[in-house]
């Protein structure tokens, strides 16, 4: 089992190869990246479904990412910006159905 997330807060923006490590944000990459690369609202989206909310994988793996480290991310999958960017942009522990469903089929589901 592992554990994937983290306090971030990163001033610079962050390449999403440095990423390739945590599964859960390489699985919103491959779910939801265009996505969250062409809608700001899905990137907010993404922000709140992430934001201080516990996800699990099928194999018993975890995920859990603070508010900056959620803006972190996010910025990253975008390619531009930095956390602030992101910080707050959503309702926090607020799952999109559409999110839930994609991420589901990468056996994530909130906790």
């Amino acid at each position: 089992m592992a554990q994937f997330g983290g306090l971030g807060g990163s001033p610079e923006l962050i390449p999403l190869k440095d990423w390739e490590d945590d599964l859960f944000v390489m699985a919103v990459e491959r779910a939801l990246g265009d996505k969250i690369r062409a809608d700001d609202q899905t990137a907010s989206a993404m922000w709140s479904a992430v934001a201080n909310q516990d996800w699990k994988h099928e194999n018993g793996d975890t995920a859990s990412y603070s508010f900056r480290c959620a803006g972190d991310f996010i910025a990253s999958i975008r390619g531009e910006g930095q956390y602030m960017d992101w910080y707050c942009s959503g309702p926090y522990e607020t799952v999109r159905d559409d999110i839930r469903e994609a991420l589901a089929k990468e056996g994530w589901t909130p906790a």
